[in-house]
């Protein structure tokens, strides 16, 4: 059938331009969702220029259908026109191509299996091959149209009812009644796909969509599968269906929510009056064209679930970290609240120790204070003499309790006797010289030597039988002389200056004659030797009265022992009690690496002290509040454990009879579905042509499908 003759089937333009505008809505517009389209504006304009086809020498199909190839990827965009009787059967087959030249080629590569090729928008020529074409297209697009004998890849069928019972459409013209027109289709197409390495056969996911209008002979509307749009004079139906996809994916209607449909037929009914069927038109596109699953594949999906999967296994063991975690916090919470009430209870008890301390701390800083101005103030005569009798009475009282027969037996021992080199004890030198009557100078000499030892000793505060020299008593009373003097000890640094270059004898007869002696401690030893000398000699038995006289000398020079005993005792008193004071006063002055003196340490400690004794007030406020907070935090926590524990229980609950039934049901049921969605859409990728196109050329196909009119003037 040459071009003018298939216009001749689309005689009513104005009811073609809305069923092809509904078609195309509906199958680029809306990516497969059957919608109608009110074309009430155009109407008018649309009725003042209807004609026939046959007068618009320049329409050609594509004009009539309203596609526009926009997509320069396509290199082939072809257009299959199936005119049917009034039944669906296809007794005629038009094939219209479009080659785009994308590049502006000075020929275009093309394969077909056409008859009857013919250009039809131009005068480019071609040269065939087999079903190989050449165009010589100058830059230009080709335009091209032929017949076929082949089969479409989808068929329908149009069954005719008229009050229930089915009627062949001539017999229907011109009658009155419930018409209903049922559309079916079959998918004819099989293709063979890999779903989880095995081969299956799919079908083209090819989609149906249906346009009529019925004018106002047709009341109370109904379709199944489809939508209605009135507009007033007439209604635009609009039915679709998806064919072979519910075999493809192994499913059935009852395998789908109540609003989820994979319909493979479509059905419209009415009461009409004297019924005629002007225009029926349908469009076949390849669904896989317009619908993919996002990434190509179902790996996304297979990826979702298993993020699903593990993110519900870190929520179930997070939830129940924290429920343990509660619990943990919920235990050592009640040791701390425990510890808190015990501070409550505590902090009147710490008031008053606060208070005790601050009363404490001053008593010992004015006290500080007291002993600092009383340890840098000089002794009293008074003071010093009081200090002084203390001492003398304490040495008198001491040589009373038998220390100077202590002194004396000391003294005796050391003018009787001598120590040989072996250690052995023999008669002494005075002994030997006064039993022998041979008692000189020399004798005098070594008696007056032992005095001087025995003062500077009981000087020293050392015991009378104490091995040191006198000398080296002499020496350790000018350092304590000196150590005094520096102390500021006034007396004992006129002692010093006096005695720091004597000799022992010398120092001995200076602490005798400080004692209060008349007489020179060298006289004193003199004169008593000479008495004790003198009565020996009265004796009537010599070693009697040698023995004698020496006890008599002892017990004298222990005499004056104790008068030096007793000055240096006064005298240290005072100078030792004004030395003490003085190194204490200093001590207790005495600036510490922290900056503070015991002093000014004591101060600072009772100032602290006070400022601590203020703040107790906001501190046991604060005790009480934080008490107060922490009964309601563990009340809190006690709450916040078991909402976890319910958490952690309902999450192992949800993991269970929600996630896990979900994963199990998508890699059971939905999985496999998905692999075979995705086999079917690669199919319908691989679907390009109805006839065939050259190598590496992307191609597009639609099937328009044109039914016979039914009218009553036909009816013979």
């Amino acid at each position: 059938m040459k071009l003018p003759e298939l216009k001749k089937k689309f005689t009513n333009k104005y009811a073609i331009r809305i069923v092809a505008g509904v078609l195309t809505v509906a199958l680029l517009g809306s990516g497969m969702t059957a919608v109608a389209v009110n074309a009430d504006q155009n109407k008018n304009a649309e009725v003042k220029q209807e004609t026939t086809v046959e007068d618009d020498k320049d329409t050609d199909l594509k004009d009539l259908v309203s596609f526009d190839v926009s997509d320069k990827t396509i290199g082939k965009d072809e257009s299959v026109y199936l005119l049917s009787d009034a039944n669906g059967n296809v007794y005629n087959t038009i094939v219209s191509d479009h080659l785009v030249n994308t590049d502006d080629a000075a020929t275009i590569e093309d394969k077909s299996t056409l008859s009857d090729i013919k250009n039809v928008k131009g005068d480019e020529e071609f040269k065939q091959d087999g079903d190989k074409l050449t165009w010589q297209a100058d830059g230009n697009d080709i335009y091209y149209q032929g017949t076929s004998d082949e089969e479409a890849p989808v068929s329908q069928k149009v069954t005719y009812y008229l009050d229930g019972n089915e009627i062949a459409p001539a017999d229907l013209a011109g009658k009155s009644g419930k018409v209903t027109i049922r559309f079916d289709y079959t998918n004819n197409s099989s293709y063979k796909e890999t779903v989880n390495g095995s081969k299956v056969d799919v079908k083209v996911p090819f989609a149906a969509v249906t346009a009529m209008v019925l004018d106002d002979s047709f009341t109370n509307v109904e379709v199944t599968n489809g939508k209605v749009q009135s507009n007033g004079d007439s209604n635009i139906i609009i039915g679709y269906a998806l064919p072979g996809i519910k075999d493809s994916l192994g499913v059935e209607d009852s395998d789908f929510i109540d609003d989820l449909d994979l319909p493979e037929y479509f059905e419209v009914s009415a009461d009409v009056e004297n019924f005629e069927l002007s225009t029926a038109m349908t469009i076949v596109a390849n669904a896989g064209s317009m619908v993919s699953m996002s990434t190509g594949d179902s790996s996304s999906l297979d990826d979702m679930i298993n993020d699903l999967s593990d993110a519900t296994k870190d929520l179930k063991n997070g939830s129940s970290d924290l429920a343990d975690g509660l619990d943990t916090l919920q235990s050592s919470l009640a040791d701390y609240a425990s510890g808190m009430s015990e501070l409550y209870s505590a902090s009147g008890d710490l008031g008053k120790g606060v208070n005790t301390l601050n009363s404490s701390a001053k008593s010992i800083s004015n006290g500080l204070k007291t002993l600092d101005k009383a340890l840098n103030t000089k002794m009293s005569d008074k003071e010093k003499a009081a200090a002084s009798k203390t001492a003398s009475a304490a040495v008198d009282k001491e040589f009373a309790n038998g220390k100077t027969e202590e002194v004396a037996k000391q003294i005796y021992a050391a003018l009787r006797y001598t120590q040989k080199e072996d250690g052995s004890v023999a008669d002494g030198a005075l002994y030997t010289a006064l039993y022998d009557g041979a008692f000189s100078s020399q004798g005098a000499e070594t008696v007056y030597n032992e005095v001087v030892r025995q003062v500077l000793l009981s000087a020293a505060k050392q015991p009378a039988d104490s091995k040191l020299t006198a000398d080296q008593v002499a020496t350790a009373i000018k350092t304590s002389f000196a150590q005094a003097a520096q102390a500021g000890d006034q007396t004992y640094a006129a002692m010093y200056a006096i005695g720091k270059d004597m000799s022992s004898a010398q120092l001995a007869e200076l602490i005798y004659a400080k004692s209060g002696a008349k007489d020179t401690l060298f006289n004193k030893t003199q004169s008593t030797i000479k008495q004790t000398l003198a009565a020996g000699r009265n004796n009537e038995q010599i070693n009697s009265g040698v023995e004698s006289s020496l006890q008599t000398l002892a017990n004298q020079l222990a005499g004056a022992c104790k008068e030096v005993a007793s000055q240096a005792a006064s005298q240290a008193a005072v100078t030792g009690a004004e030395s003490a004071k003085s190194t204490i006063a200093k001590q207790i002055e005495a600036v510490q690496s922290n900056g503070y003196s015991l002093v000014s340490g004591a101060a600072a400690l009772s100032k602290g002290t006070q400022t601590l004794a203020d703040q107790v007030p906001t501190l046991t406020a604060g005790i009480t509040a934080l008490n107060d907070a922490t009964t309601k935090i563990v009340e809190g926590v006690d709450k916040l454990d078991d909402g976890s524990h319910e958490l952690a229980d309902g999450m192992v609950e949800f993991d269970e009879k929600g996630i896990s039934k979900i994963v199990n049901s998508y890699n059971g049921d939905i999985k496999p579905l998905t692999d075979k969605l995705q086999a079917m859409l690669d199919a319908g990728e691989d679907y390009q042509t109805f006839t065939s196109v050259a190598d590496g050329v992307n191609g597009s196909v639609k099937f328009i499908y044109k039914l016979d009119s039914i009218k009553a003037e036909d009816v013979k």
